[in-house]
């Protein structure tokens, strides 16, 4: 199976599932709603870097032309010096996870991205967590950021794979941790000094 394929199937599923988190940073808590839809696949798979091939650039149809047309298919976007070099391949590869990186207790770390310059990137998100899951001994990170068009939810915005290049910010500390489908809610993570608010 094509891992393109398996990560396009994989997301089509979580698109099912919100998270919810709560983290504190600076005493406060802040609430993270984070969701997914159709238009966020062909970035966080890196398709934009694939600029020396011609694919179907419609973000709204990015999952259809991979799971139903095979019109992005392995075979194709292998063909794109920047498949490999710019680590599109790996990134695909642990995309595949997405829902193994976000469920697990494992999380590393969380940072909130107040000062680009902190961060060594250029990507515009609001946090970077830094994640890895029992079984696999890579490690991620995962860009989010809130939704323009939905202000209450965020969205992920990059994920790759870490290599020779740290990135972090300001520190930020979990305290809770759930996923929701249809109605049913599943605590993936509390923190043992966490206190929800009554109200």
């Amino acid at each position: 199976m094509d891992i393109i394929y398996d990560a396009a199937a994989k997301f089509v599923v979580l698109e099912q599932f919100e998270y919810h988190f709560v983290v504190s940073k600076k005493r406060k808590l802040h609430t993270i709603n984070l969701n997914f839809i159709d238009t966020d696949f062909f970035h966080i798979a890196g398709l934009q870097y694939l600029t020396d091939i011609v694919i179907p650039q419609d973000r709204t149809k990015t999952l259809d032309m991979i799971i139903m047309k095979h019109a992005i298919s392995d075979q194709i976007i292998s063909r794109s010096i920047h498949y490999v070099n710019k680590g599109i391949k790996s990134r695909i590869k642990e995309l595949r996870f997405l829902e193994e990186y976000l469920d697990t207790d494992n999380f590393i770390r969380i940072f909130s991205i107040d000062n680009q310059k902190r961060v060594s990137s250029v990507i515009e998100a609001d946090y970077v967590i830094e994640s890895w899951f029992k079984n696999n001994s890579d490690t991620v990170y995962i860009f989010i950021r809130q939704r323009e068009e939905n202000p209450g939810y965020y969205c992920i915005v990059s994920f790759f794979k870490k290599n020779e290049v740290c990135y972090g910010g300001g520190n930020v500390y979990w305290m809770e941790k759930i996923k929701r489908s249809a109605g049913i809610e599943q605590v993936l993570y509390v923190n043992p000094n966490y206190r929800k608010p009554l109200c």
